[in-house]
């Protein structure tokens, strides 16, 4: 089981997903979003701390996971 995260480290990852969930269009995806955040999740406690590693990170992973962030705008 994962310790739990502080409330400075959980903002730090919610802003990490709204801006590439702005950034790709699926703001309004609950289902998107979702798995957008447990890619976030799974980097942040790897230890990806640095908020544009995260960032790339967390568009890599979504696209080469076949994730599809893209929705008609």
């Amino acid at each position: 089981m994962t310790a739990p995260i502080s409330k400075e480290d959980a903002l730090f990852c919610a802003s990490v997903v709204k801006e590439v969930a702005r950034a790709e269009g699926i703001l309004r995806d609950p289902a998107a979003i979702g798995r957008l955040t447990a890619t976030v999740a799974r980097h942040f406690n790897r230890g990806v701390r640095d908020r544009a590693q995260l960032l790339e990170a967390a568009r890599v992973s979504t696209q080469s996971d076949g994730i599809s962030l893209q929705t008609s705008k």
